[in-house]
């Protein structure tokens, strides 16, 4: 929101009170700054959650997403062993279709121990006995993003009405 500060003459006293009202928007603006910054965050981190829930994984889905706030900037963090596998997927039947795949060196064939499973039309077996044929990318963080660029516009109006 633009904000007038009017000066009624150059006296010590005047000069002053614009200093205070200079001061006073720059924390309004600093106030607003961070509230668009965790309301934006809380908005990545929450559909990067429901997307890695809702993932078709035959793997132990072990993702946690949280938010590292430093108070200039918010981080949104996937953790957990599976994060790889669920966002960009696995095998020849389901690993393709992320739209970033490529940008993160991600991709069927791309695990460094996967010795050629990838590829084996029979699917292959890993754990306890499970067998998986791969699972497709979930694209957890991909969508929050795009969440979050659809959405920054009305939340910043929102929030500095």
């Amino acid at each position: 929101m633009p904000k007038t500060i009017v000066i009624d003459g150059l006296s010590q006293k005047n000069i002053s009170k614009a200093i205070n009202e200079v001061r006073k928007y720059q924390r309004w603006v600093e106030d607003k700054e961070n509230e668009l910054r965790v309301r934006l965050a809380s908005v990545g981190a929450t559909v990067a959650s429901i997307q890695f829930r809702r993932a078709i994984y035959s793997g132990t889905n072990d993702v946690s997403v949280r938010v590292d706030d430093t108070g200039s900037v918010a981080v949104i963090y996937a953790e957990g062993e599976s994060v790889a596998f669920i966002e960009f997927g696995a095998g020849h039947k389901h690993g393709y279709g992320h739209p970033q795949a490529g940008e993160h060196g991600m991709g069927p064939g791309t695990y460094p121990s996967d010795k050629g499973l990838w590829n084996n039309p029979k699917g292959w077996w890993f754990g306890n006995g499970q067998h998986t044929y791969g699972n497709p990318p979930a694209q957890a963080m991909y969508q929050a993003v795009q969440v979050m660029t659809e959405q920054i516009t009305m939340i910043a109006r929102e929030v500095f009405r």
